[in-house]
């Protein structure tokens, strides 16, 4: 992509680094990336640097530190809050054993201050910008609200599965459900049920930039599979035409014969024959109807007379095509899901992590004259940008959008010539670079030979191009992670190769040097191995197939790390000191890396079988999935339904309770013994009502032994974990769950649609004890391990997907459904570079020693093997690719070839054996008492409501509503009353409904049509009567009342979906607030409160929770509406302003307006940096919907609070008023 020649990368001195402009550092492994960080930091608190500075010295708060997990940001925010309070403690005594800090020290221009300056940073380190990206997104809208169109409150969804499975099923349902019964079959040869459509689209559908190869229009999978049909019907007919001519053709020509023999030629034309001769619905093709396409025969042919025939050039045609409508399903579904589900989280308020990114992107886009980039820049002159390697193109484009300035363009530039030592222009350019140039600055942070996750959709070509883009590149050179030994061996490993990480320009190896400094070793005392090299291939098989392979290099590696312990335990294997201490290899110093689950469990299970214990620290699967989440929902039935036997028998009998045939028959047969079960499973259900589920679990778990009986198993941590954890979520859950059939019915849910994406579910460690730690190669990044084994690196793993970024279209991301040769080239190339990227990780994992497995495997009947194919062969065999499977004379041509440049390399050969058993030291463990509470439970403190707090309260003085339906005239009584929104079904859940309604249409579409399928659709959904009656009543009456003038040139369809927010939710905190309080308060300022009886809730603290129906913007000023179906009448005259007054005092809407407005007041007052009631508050309606129809006067009540009442609630509800 770029001229590596023009970009060469200058080491960073931290003492020196320019603080401001666009600047790109690279962080090879264990080269202290966190410290440089920290230091920059300080650097920047302090205003260190004169012309290198930034223009002045920042707090924490404006300097942003971004990174891309909340893991790596608390370590971070650790990191440099340590840092900061060391540097302030040196500062203090006025010198340090870190040259970094003692040079600041030495540079200081009055140490006093600077003093000052790190003790207020330390202090307000709880105040740091140091975000996640999302984090971070999520506070620029909520700051920026105005600005990035983000006024009101967005929940934040952390795992939308279950939004992605509602609209999988509404395209499962709108699509498939009218299916012919052969489509149909079709279908479900794809995906049995939608949860499976859902899964394979799920990995589509944040890839917003991704496009589709092929591009299809048209979304008629049934034509498609119609006409798809028809071409195939039409080759068998063809075929059967003709068929006895073939044999014979083909027979007569010069094609090999030792493909087409005759044992395979009449085998493969009858395969045919008997498809062209049966009638199908099927779209599938014969595996050897390819051994008859033109092109093929053409290939087998090297001379004379190829077979020709009209057929043959038909096969090659039908073979080219798209038959399959799997594709055009596939593509259309993730933009109709994608478009589904986000109008589903518009519709709640909620947002997605990505929707944050693609909000505060859009905005910025959209920004005029960048304004919001200026504030946001201005809020943080300086970003630093934490793992900037695994950046997408949305992420690098919101900060360049923020800080590509043309100021810090010139920065980078002119840094050029700043930095370069000796140079007498750098005093020259420098003076060109005033104050103004040097006001904001970003640092991208990173290692792009360790980019390892384009499965979460970091793209390595958006880094790539930002190397491209910026100008000032600098690299850290000390690697302070590894030995000396180790340094030496990662370094000749990767320079054995040309282009190891293969874009070559764009991501160089630069070799790290090793830190003069005394450092601890690993001694190994092996005298039947005296070779003890840094870097060790175990290569103890060849010619064997990918599974043998597998197996010997299991074995070697359990038996090396069995000597490894061994050695430990007779004191010859250690990690000794500078000063001489030693201490012996356990094995929680070693770390087995591999790729996926499958690996990890094969190598485990080797080693339990040598009596060495393990714990794999990458466990993704949830903990729904086990098999233990179904026996304890047997016991949850059981429990809930202690009288149901046949749930009781289903229950005992599960594997939890781990009876015996015996003991299983003697309870069920001891009418005795059976009914002192059944007593105690009652006692479980009453124990449950009154205490809550997980502590009765604990008690069932004690009492039927199944805590110790899971021990007793191999796995029984594990299995132990796995029931605590599941305990605990069942416990979490049942706030949300009226009583224990509703919680058992989630539980079941969550069994049978397990969802593993939520981090709350996945399976917790088993332990932390002194065992071997398995890791996937991913999970490793960031991590250091004594000793590493890598046994399976040369393995090679084709591409699932055909997914490529094509580098003649700007590098843009193509998913190819139809596997495009050059296409997939492209993939594996990809895939290749992101393999050795991950070998790298796994290599600079080793802090002493790392051992990798390798060897020249064989598939099936291919000559090649495999290896060369991998990432490892592709360093190993510099590129080659013509290793002959079971060839370890070749192989070792190279690996020799290799450790000739460097003793800590060392190739393995022999079998590594060892007969004699492993047999685990057991230390002293004393269990430690438990720690004592000693805190105090706040007992009076609960979650309020507006309804919990009006509920009860003296009767107020009022006139009744007056309705002439109650008059004294005779009605006339209607067998079917006529529909008309007076005659709507009255009551909540009704009312509910009509709310329902609000939050879907959509306000500004006034498209009959839409607005009728919507309702339509509500109507069936929750079950009404007479859905072809009541849809165009209530289309015309939706669109009165959107219509309908609230204020002069306003009503509600003129709303964007910007300018409102749909049921608002909010939070109010409430410091021991009482009813007396309230009402005198109240009462004082409101006309309504004044009718209405006292308030008299007891006294509550805690927090105030509501929501408010709509919340919108109009000319500046905001404004509440609360929709109210109350049925005052059977005519709009019983809709006046009277009767609706009397409505709002008999249910206390004022309380209800006044605390609605109280939370605005406080949104707006956070959101609004010039904030002030009176010009921002527009004021609260109360539309009453049945009597909003004709006449303007009626239906609506409108009220603005005086300031004095909500200021003196928010000061109530503060606890700063008496």
């Amino acid at each position: 992509m770029t001229d590596n020649n023009s970009i060469k990368p200058q080491s960073l001195d931290p003492l020196t680094f320019p603080l401001y402009g666009m600047r790109l550092i690279e962080a090879s492994a264990g080269t202290g990336k966190t410290y440089t960080i920290a230091s920059l930091f300080i650097r920047l608190l302090l205003g260190h640097g004169k012309e290198y500075s930034h223009q002045i010295p920042l707090t924490v708060d404006k300097i942003l530190v971004v990174t891309f997990t909340e893991a790596a940001t608390a370590e971070l925010r650790s990191r440099i809050r340590e840092r900061i309070i060391g540097v302030r403690l040196d500062f203090m005594k006025g010198q340090s054993g870190d040259p970094f800090i003692q040079t600041l020290i030495n540079q200081s221009d009055d140490i006093g201050i600077d003093i000052r300056l790190l003790r207020f940073a330390e202090l307000q380190m709880d105040e740091a910008a140091i975000y996640t990206i999302h984090g971070f997104c999520q506070r620029m809208l909520m700051q920026n609200a105005f600005e990035s169109g983000s006024l009101f409150q967005q929940n934040l969804l952390e795992d939308d599965s279950q939004l992605l499975l509602q609209a999988t099923n509404d395209f499962w349902r709108r699509h498939f459900y009218d299916l012919s019964i052969p489509l149909t079959e079709l279908i479900f040869s794809y995906w049995q049920h939608p949860d499976q459509l859902k899964n394979e689209l799920r990995s589509w559908l944040s890839r917003h930039d991704l496009q589709f190869i092929p591009h299809i229009e048209d979304f008629d999978f049934k034509a498609k599979y119609e006409n798809s049909l028809a071409k195939i019907e039409q080759l068998k007919n063809d075929w059967l035409a003709s068929q006895g001519d073939y044999l014979d053709i083909i027979s007569h020509s010069d094609v090999s014969k030792r493909s087409y023999t005759k044992k395979n030629l009449p085998k493969w034309l009858k395969e045919v024959s008997d498809w062209a001769f049966v009638v199908s619905s099927s779209l599938d093709l014969p595996k050897n109807l390819i051994k008859f396409s033109q092109k093929t025969l053409d290939e087998k042919t090297p001379k004379g007379a190829t077979p020709t025939h009209a057929i043959f050039d038909a096969i090659e045609k039908i073979l080219e095509l798209d038959l399959s409508i799997k594709n055009t399903i596939l593509i259309k579904a993730t933009e109709w899901v994608r478009a589904d589900l986000q109008k589903s989280k518009h519709s709640q308020s909620l947002l997605g992590f990505d929707d944050l990114l693609l909000r505060l992107d859009d905005a910025l886009q959209n920004s005029p004259e960048n304004h919001l980039a200026e504030q946001i820049r201005a809020s943080y002159p300086i970003a630093l940008i934490d793992e900037f390697q695994d950046t997408d193109p949305v992420q690098y484009r919101i900060f360049q959008t923020i800080y590509s300035t043309h100021e810090s363009v010139a920065e980078s530039e002119g840094s050029e010539q700043v930095n370069t030592e000796g140079n007498t222009e750098a005093n020259t350019e420098l003076s060109i670079i005033e104050a103004p140039l040097r006001s904001s600055g970003l640092f991208m942070i990173g290692d792009p030979k360790q980019a390892i996750y384009s499965f979460r959709g970091a793209d390595i070509f958006t880094y790539m191009k930002a190397r491209q883009n910026v100008a000032a590149h600098y690299s850290l050179d000390f690697n302070y992670r590894s030995s000396p030994e180790m340094i030496n061996a990662v370094n000749t490993f990767f320079e054995f190769c040309p282009a190891p990480f293969i874009y070559e320009d764009d991501i160089p190896f630069i070799a790290v040097q090793a830190p003069n400094i005394k450092r601890k070793k690993l001694v190994v005392k092996n005298f039947d191995d005296p070779t003890q090299t840094a870097l060790q291939f175990i290569h103890p098989v060849s010619g064997e197939n990918a599974d043998g392979f597998k197996q010997s290099i299991t074995i070697a590696c359990v038996n090396e790390i069995k000597n490894l312990l061994m050695l430990a335990q007779q004191g010859s294997a250690y990690l000794e000191s500078v000063s001489g201490d030693k201490k012996s290899i356990g094995a929680n110093d070693i770390a087995i890396l591999v790729r996926t689950g499958k690996e990890a469990a094969l190598i485990r299970k080797a080693l339990l079988d040598e009596n060495i214990n393990s714990v794999y620290l990458s466990l993704k699967e949830s903990v729904y999935a086990t098999p233990l989440a179904k026996d304890l929902l047997f016991i949850l039935k059981a429990c809930l339904n202690p009288e149901d036997e046949r749930l009781l028998r289903s229950a005992i009998g599960c594997k939890l309770f781990a009876l015996s045939p015996v003991e299983i028959h003697e309870l069920l047969f001891d009418t005795k013994i059976w009914e002192q079960k059944i007593a105690q499973f009652f006692e479980y259900q009453a124990l449950w009502n009154k205490s809550g589920v997980l502590v009765m679990l604990h008690k069932l778990f004690n009492e039927q032994g199944i805590n110790q009986q899971l021990l007793k198993d191999a796995k029984g941590e594990r299995l132990l974990t796995d029931l605590l954890h599941l305990g605990e979520l069942l416990q979490k859950n049942s706030v949300e769950h009226d009583g224990g059939f509703a919680l058992m019915r989630w539980f079941g849910e969550q069994v049978s649609q397990v969802n593993g994406d939520n981090s709350e579910q996945k399976q917790r460690l088993e332990s932390e004890k002194d065992l071997i730690q398995v890791s996937t190669l991913h999970k490793s990044k960031g991590l250091e391990y004594d000793i590493v084994f890598m046994p399976f690196t040369g393995l090679h793993q084709k591409p699932r997907d055909c997914l490529y970024h094509d580098p003649e279209q700007d590098f843009q991301l193509f998913y190819d459904l139809q596997n495009n040769s050059k296409h997939v080239a492209l993939t594996e190339k990809e895939q290749l570079a992101e393999d050795l990227r991950l070998l790298y990780v796994g290599l600079t994992r080793s802090v002493y020693r790392c051992y990798i497995g390798i060897g020249s495997y064989k598939t099936g009947r291919v000559k090649n093997s495999p290896l060369a194919k991998s990432a490892l062969g592709y360093i190993c065999l510099k590129t080659s690719k013509d290793l002959l499977a079971g060839d370890s004379a070749g192989l070792n041509s190279h690996l020799d070839s290799m450790c000739k440049q460097s003793n800590n390399i060392s190739v393995r050969t022999t079998p590594i054996n060892n007969e004699l058993p492993y047999i685990v030291e057991q230390g002293d463990y004393t269990l430690q008492p438990p720690a004592q509470f000693t805190g105090k439970i706040e007992r009076n403190w609960w979650i309020s409501s507006y309804s919990s707090l009006s509920r009860f309260h003296t009767g107020s003085h009022q006139t009744p509503v007056t309705s002439n339906v109650m008059g004294n005239e005779l009605l006339e009584i209607e067998l079917e009353p006529k529909k008309t929104p007076f005659s709507f079904p009255r009551g909540a859940k009704h009312g509910s409904f009509l709310h329902l309604l609000f939050e879907l249409i959509d306000f500004q579409n006034q498209d009959a049509t839409l607005m009728s399928a919507i309702i339509q659709e509500q109507l069936e959904k929750h079950l009404y009567s007479d859905v072809d009656l009541w849809t165009p009543i209530l289309v015309t009456w939706f669109k009165q009342l959107l219509a309908f003038p609230l204020m002069e040139n306003f009503a509600l369809n003129q709303l964007t979906p910007r300018a409102k927010k749909v049921e608002m939710q909010f939070f109010i905190d409430m410091k021991a607030l009482h009813s007396y309080q309230v009402n005198k308060l109240i009462k004082q300022y409101d006309a309504l409160s004044q009718r209405a009886g006292d308030l008299q809730f007891q006294g509550v603290q805690g927090f105030l929770k509501g929501f408010i129906d709509l919340t919108f913007e109009f000319e500046g000023q905001y404004y509440l509406l609360d929709y109210k179906s109350n049925h005052l009448g059977d005519s709009l005259e019983d809709y006046n302003q009277t009767n609706i007054e009397n409505m709002m005092v008999e249910h206390r809407y004022d309380f209800q307006y006044q605390l609605y407005t109280l939370a605005l007041h406080r949104l707006l007052r956070s959101r609004l940096p010039d904030y002030d009631y009176e010009l921002h508050i527009g004021g609260v309606f109360y539309t009453f919907i049945r009597g909003m129809q004709d006449k303007e006067n009626y239906g609506v009540y409108f009220n603005k609070p005086d300031f004095a009442l909500i200021d003196g609630l928010d000061k109530l509800f503060s606890g700063e008023a008496s």
